[in-house]
């Protein structure tokens, strides 16, 4: 039996933030938590209860063993972690915004610990221990070592016999359009659940249309069964290549909308790794909600409060 359900791989950075709504030019205080999309997914799926792991290249400092002690906290295992004492931490900072004042995000991460990985740094034998691996188009964009690395474990878990995702997340701070459309078309060629926001569709591949359209089309792109779309404020798509099913949003009071697509993964992997994709569907739908209305990064529920809020049949949030 494997050790792991899921196996992650990615940048965790600390995130400061100020209180309240508070310009960051005009802040005294800023609040400090950890985030990273993988490492998120692995949270969430671990408050499911699901075994995780996650590796990544962390600072041998104060800043990296916060990382690694706050994602042990959690049971998320951190062992393929590779220390070193040559780089820093990657940080970035939020000013949350209202309405019609949009949130923004500052990212200072260059030359991180993480952009420096390369297929070298880990012993893809854990792999070994892992029913799934779990990727995204962030970690291809920090450096041309990090995206050797990300198609290095996708072909590792491959040769394994692996089932992998592959979450395009494009990050417009990080690379061109263009850059992300060459990197990431190889990848995910290859992998047996995609997911991408429509509008990272458009804009890295693309491909214009409706949801299930825009689905078919990826299609092409990638020997995927299943073509998970994220829709904004309109739910989420899953083509399993004869259906389309569709999860409606529920309404949310946001708090915090960051690390909302990393529930909503999270949640769909459940499902995908249950063997019913379609009710991981609903399950990250309500991830993502949930989520919303926490700080910070990571989803801090459970299976318990995420299985009533879909059984209440209520499109609010249960508080």
């Amino acid at each position: 039996m494997e050790q792991f359900d899921v196996f992650t791989l990615g940048e965790t950075m600390i995130r400061f933030t100020p209180k309240g709504f508070i310009r960051l030019e005009d802040s005294t205080e800023l609040e400090l938590r950890v985030g990273g999309s993988e490492s998120n997914v692995a949270v969430a799926l671990s408050r499911l209860g699901m075994r995780t792991a996650w590796a990544s290249r962390l600072p041998r400092n104060p800043l990296g063993e916060l990382v690694a002690r706050r994602l042990r906290s959690f049971g998320v295992d951190v062992s393929a972690v590779r220390w070193t004492d040559d780089a820093r931490m990657g940080l970035y900072f939020i000013e949350p915004g209202a309405a019609p004042r949009s949130s923004r995000v500052f990212y200072d991460r260059a030359n991180s610990a993480a952009s420096t990985m390369t297929p070298e740094d880990f012993d893809w034998s854990i792999l070994d221990q892992a029913r799934h691996v779990h990727l995204t188009g962030i970690t291809p964009a920090l450096s041309p070592s990090a995206l050797e690395t990300t198609a290095r474990c996708l072909q590792e878990a491959r040769n394994r016999n692996r089932t992998v995702s592959f979450d395009v997340n494009f990050r417009a701070r990080l690379w061109s359009a263009a850059d992300a459309r060459a990197a990431l078309t190889p990848l995910i060629r290859d992998v047996d659940l995609l997911i991408c926001p429509l509008a990272d569709a458009s804009t890295v591949f693309g491909i214009e249309g409706s949801p299930e359209e825009t689905a078919a089309r990826l299609g092409d792109l990638t020997r995927a069964p299943l073509i998970a779309l994220t829709l904004g404020g309109g739910g989420a798509l899953l083509w399993d290549r004869e259906r389309y099913h569709r999860a409606e949003p529920f309404q949310v009071q946001a708090i915090d909308r960051v690390g909302a697509g990393d529930a909503f993964d999270a949640g769909l992997l459940w499902g995908f790794l249950q063997g019913d994709p379609a009710r991981g569907l609903a399950y990250g739908m309500a991830m993502a909600a949930i989520k919303h209305t926490m700080p910070g990064d990571e989803f801090i529920s459970s299976l318990a409060e995420v299985t009533a809020l879909i059984e209440s049949g209520h499109r609010d949030i249960q508080r």
